[in-house]
């Protein structure tokens, strides 16, 4: 495998893992394909973006948020990424937010913060799936989002006052019906009464 057959190969890809390169070359001895890449990451033409991940140094990426699924396969775009993308709080945060069935984490690379939260593996759905040329990533629609996020932090909401502070705004389109069925999962159930009363002041 000579770079220019590897680069045919992986120009198609904004992003690609060691195991993807294993998978487009079976025939070739694993040990050459490692002191390659060491290689050609050295060249500058082959980007390590984290242990396992890469992209050709001449690819752009275009969309971050795409790179969340690469750094973890159980997880989605939740929590404040995904309410700022759906113009539910005005900042757009620090990292990008995801909820994970794995341990909670946060990596940091040359494209911005990777933020994961872990979540129950029985709450992990209510997501779209958003995809592009030879990508795809999770984002949770925007009930989910706000329920992860009320969820995962319900312990400092304990008035209306909270999401007045958070400059949260509910866009006509939100569901309350899937809302409301999924605050159930929520152990305190008086969050569902400060949303309400913060929504009828809006």
């Amino acid at each position: 495998m000579n770079f220019q057959t590897f680069r045919l190969k992986a120009n198609n890809y904004p992003v690609f893992k060691y195991v993807d390169i294993l998978k487009w070359f079976p025939h070739d001895n694993e040990q050459t394909i490692k002191q390659n890449l060491k290689s050609w990451v050295k060249k500058e033409l082959l980007e390590r973006i984290i242990k396992g991940i890469y992209k050709l140094k001449e690819t752009e990426i275009k969309e971050e948020l795409l790179l969340a699924s690469y750094f973890d396969e159980t997880s989605y775009i939740s929590l404040e990424s995904a309410l700022s993308l759906y113009g539910m709080i005005p900042e757009y945060p620090y990292s990008i937010t995801s909820v994970t069935t794995n341990k909670t984490k946060k990596i940091s690379t040359n494209y911005g913060v990777f933020s994961y939260r872990k979540i129950k593996s029985d709450l992990f759905f209510g997501f779209k799936l958003i995809t592009g040329d030879h990508y795809l990533y999770r984002l949770a629609a925007p009930e989910k989002a706000l329920f992860d996020f009320m969820y995962l932090n319900q312990r400092e909401i304990k008035t209306p006052d909270y999401f007045k502070e958070m400059r949260l705004s509910l866009p006509n389109t939100i569901s309350w019906k899937k809302l409301l069925s999924l605050f159930y999962h929520l152990k305190n159930k008086d969050i569902i009464s400060y949303l309400k009363s913060y929504a009828n002041h809006q």
